[in-house]
């Protein structure tokens, strides 16, 4: 009897390590899993930011792009607008017929053609500074004197009465405006673009 005692004694006690070793095991093995999620859930959250950084730096690339070809839009407008100007100061002061007619021409349209942002350059426009906006319309403001002096000059010819010269004098000031404040937006744009 004190045999079966004994083995039911030792098969309890081999019971109650096992159920002890087995609820330990347990609780290990949960820790254990909580760690693993805890780790799981740092990375994947790590991989969330790194992602939504190179979404933002992405989305900054390709927004600095379209301001970089808005920006070259406009200065090849400027240079157009630069030649332009030239090519009437230049009918103001040609005995050529074929650059006097042209410079009458550009004058005459200098409104609707001249001085209208490009077609290609229309979509451009909504990346342009409010200060280049701005100069642009100063620049717009400028241009009807010159158009003004541009046309007073080309009517009168190349004679040498004082009010031909008067009216070349007002041309050349307003010429020199006119690339001034081109002048002034390209500064602008550079600014606007960071380059300085």
């Amino acid at each position: 009897m004190s045999t079966a005692i004994g083995l039911l004694l030792a098969a309890g006690i081999v019971c109650t390590g096992y159920t002890l070793g087995a609820a330990h095991a347990i609780r290990r093995r949960d820790r254990d899993l909580e760690v693993m999620r805890g780790q799981v859930d740092a990375q994947l959250l790590f991989a969330e930011q790194q992602f939504q950084k190179q979404l933002a730096a992405e989305k900054d690339r390709r927004r600095e792009e379209r301001v970089g070809l808005a920006y070259e839009a406009l200065g090849r407008w400027l240079h157009d607008l630069d030649r332009t100007i030239d090519e009437v100061w230049a009918g103001a002061h040609s005995t050529e017929e074929s650059i006097h007619a042209k410079a009458e021409l550009i004058v005459r349209h200098w409104p609707w053609e001249t001085l209208v942002v490009p077609v290609e350059a229309s979509g451009a426009r909504l990346y342009w500074g409010s200060e280049v906006r701005v100069l642009i319309r100063r620049f717009a403001g400028e241009s009807s004197c010159f158009v003004t002096w541009a046309r007073t000059a080309l009517d009168q010819g190349l004679g040498d009465d004082g009010a031909q010269d008067d009216a070349r004098r007002r041309l050349w000031e307003s010429f020199n405006n006119m690339h001034g404040i081109i002048d002034e937006i390209r500064d602008q744009a550079r600014g606007d673009l960071g380059v300085r």
